[in-house]
């Protein structure tokens, strides 16, 4: 999938997440999820955090190949552990669930992803897209308007601009 289709998607999902639970859609969970729905393509050179790494996205693809560590289930929980443990804002709250997100996006591309890596090397999946096809940019589309239209059935949009309000002045 490509990183604004990450994005989008993540987005929706953690819209949604929000609008049934306690959590609060700000912009610093928001960002959360932003970027860690892009962080798991940190193996890939070629992709939208790949080319902004300084060369880290090489390394960790010459070591574990694009798709392989960094879309594992266990790498995920490591990754949350840590993170949630340092902190427990909602920037991490969005960040852990960023990068479970795309790992879940990316579980139903026809390359798949290694979920139990390292005790398994086999990729699961559900084939519904392959990354740059039509399918992916209807994708793309469908996640926009349903962000849309969840953010304003849920009155997410408002508690987003509430949050940077205090920023603005």
């Amino acid at each position: 999938m490509r990183y604004h289709s990450h994005i989008v998607t993540s987005l929706l999902i953690g819209a949604a997440v929000a609008s049934q639970t306690p959590l609060s859609f700000t912009a610093s969970y928001t960002a959360g999820i932003v970027i860690g729905s892009l962080l798991p393509d940190i193996d890939e050179p070629n992709s939208y955090v790949g080319r902004r790494s300084f060369g880290v996205s090489g390394k960790v693809k010459e070591a574990f190949g694009h798709r392989g560590m960094t879309h594992s289930l266990l790498v995920w929980a490591v990754i949350a552990l840590v993170v949630t443990f340092e902190s427990s804002s909602l920037f991490s709250i969005g960040f852990v669930l960023g990068y479970l997100f795309h790992i879940m996006e990316d579980f139903f591309s026809v390359q798949g992803v290694p979920l139990l890596w390292p005790f398994q090397t086999k990729r699961y999946k559900i084939p519904l897209y392959r990354t740059g096809s039509f399918s992916e940019t209807m994708i793309f589309y469908l996640a926009f308007s349903l962000l849309i239209y969840v953010g304003m059935k849920y009155e997410l949009f408002t508690e987003w601009l509430q949050s940077i309000s205090g920023f603005v002045h």
